[in-house]
């Protein structure tokens, strides 16, 4: 449930909760020896004086389409036992609709650069992860130089022992996979920036492909 605190046609709070720190604040704004008490929603509406009135506050959300619509402020209107509040909806621009759709890409393009990829080594294929933390700690661990090999659990949990060669390798594959994301991604948002209406936009068909 929500309220409003109106002084004749003006609003002075909602729509809120029944929030009685903030309702008594505002009174005591308007310098009214009146208290609200904790259970005083089950009175509402409730008259405080002639014009200052704590009303129930009725929400209308109109229907809208969330692809080329969104809510914005609320308008209002002051009835003798109800506050409707009304919210606005209006047109995003293409614009706007452009950069959520690359945000979406964005969001699937993480998708597919965290993922399990297979990597030959010499006839033999291990699972790999390329998520960012697993490129991160295998970097570090080629950048020592204190082993020419290394016992290596896989993301199948097999081990297996490799060299730095072998780990240069498997990087380098790794790396191939999240480049094939960004160049997804890219093209996508090229698609994007070359549609000319808004419908054309929603047209660009983004769910998270195979690659590789």
């Amino acid at each position: 449930m929500n309220y409003a605190l109106v002084n004749d046609q003006e609003l002075l709070l909602g729509p809120i909760g029944f929030n009685v720190r903030l309702i008594n604040s505002e009174l005591e704004d308007l310098e009214l020896n009146y208290k609200i008490g904790p259970q005083d929603y089950t009175n509402v509406p409730i008259s405080i004086t002639e014009s200052v009135k704590l009303l129930p506050a009725v929400l209308v959300t109109p229907s809208y389409d969330p692809r080329f619509e969104e809510l914005t402020s609320f308008s209002h209107v002051i009835e003798a036992d109800q506050v409707v509040f009304t919210q606005e909806k209006t047109e995003k621009s293409l614009e706007k609709i452009k950069e959520e759709r690359k945000a979406t890409i964005s969001t699937e393009r993480k998708n597919l650069e965290n993922t399990i990829i297979d990597v030959d080594l010499n006839g033999e294929y291990v699972k790999v992860s390329t998520a960012k933390e697993e490129r991160v700690f295998l970097a570090t661990k080629l950048a020592s130089t204190a082993f020419d090999s290394y016992n290596f659990k896989f993301a199948d949990n097999t081990w297996k022992t490799i060299t730095s060669v072998e780990l240069s390798y498997i990087l380098n594959k790794i790396d191939e996979k999240v480049q094939e994301a960004f160049d997804w991604e890219l093209g996508k948002n090229q698609e994007i920036d070359s549609c000319t209406t808004k419908e054309q936009v929603y047209d660009v068909e983004i769910t998270t492909p195979q690659l590789g």
